[in-house]
């Protein structure tokens, strides 16, 4: 089995970034925020997997989302 090449940390507190966009069915204005918090959890091979609390801007409460559905806000 070829040997994964894991991702660390992409992203810290204060950094903007936006949601990726899964269909392309309806045109969706992308959702952009800011990064509250980071959360770091073990997955079951006791790996680190970062997940982040966003406020988004069109949103009144934060939101947990994993570090994979995420671009930074530049790109």
């Amino acid at each position: 089995m070829p040997e994964l090449n894991r991702v660390g940390q992409r992203y810290k507190k204060n950094d903007r970034v936006r949601k990726k966009t899964v269909g392309k069915t309806r045109p969706l204005l992308p959702r952009i925020g800011t990064i509250m918090d980071v959360m770091v959890k073990t997955d079951k091979r006791g790996h680190p997997a970062f997940y982040y609390s966003i406020q988004w801007d069109d949103l009144k409460s934060p939101a947990t989302h994993a570090q994979q559905v995420l671009i930074p806000l530049n790109d």
